[in-house]
């Protein structure tokens, strides 16, 4: 009978790995929470962090790898830094002038800023020589 209980404790924490299992108000499981340590000002960049986060179920900010915020209207990238193991990110028709931010992600493989006529096209020169990417570059700098 003991082997039962144990066995069916087991099942009960493994099926509710979502929820926080406690006994006699001594919380004996708490699941990983979403991660949340990041500041970003631009509401539109914010939002798609936001969502990915959920969708991904990111639990530690490099274990963020893909981003899609395309036509988000974001126009500051500051904060996205926090996130250094982004490999692939989609940031095409935004209102983007200042790619400088990209310049520090090391493991960017990809990155589509196409679309964003105001970015300037010295500072895509200077990205494209630093990182070692798929450089998806807005119509006026090709």
């Amino acid at each position: 009978m003991k082997l039962f209980t144990i066995a069916l404790t087991f099942l009960v924490l493994v099926g509710c790995e979502r929820y926080q299992v406690t006994i006699n108000e001594r919380q004996i499981y708490a699941p990983d929470q979403l991660f949340s340590d990041y500041q970003i000002a631009d509401p539109g960049l914010n939002s798609c962090i936001k969502q990915v986060i959920i969708d991904q179920s990111i639990k530690r900010a490099e274990d963020l790898r893909r981003i899609n915020c395309s036509y988000a209207g974001i126009s500051n990238l500051e904060g996205l830094k926090r996130f250094i193991g982004l490999t692939t990110i989609n940031l095409a028709n935004n209102r983007l002038t200042d790619v400088k931010p990209l310049m520090f992600f090391g493991q960017l493989s990809r990155l589509d800023i196409s679309g964003n006529e105001s970015v300037a096209c010295t500072d895509l020169e200077v990205l494209a020589q630093l990182l070692p990417t798929e450089l998806i570059a807005p119509d006026n700098c090709l």
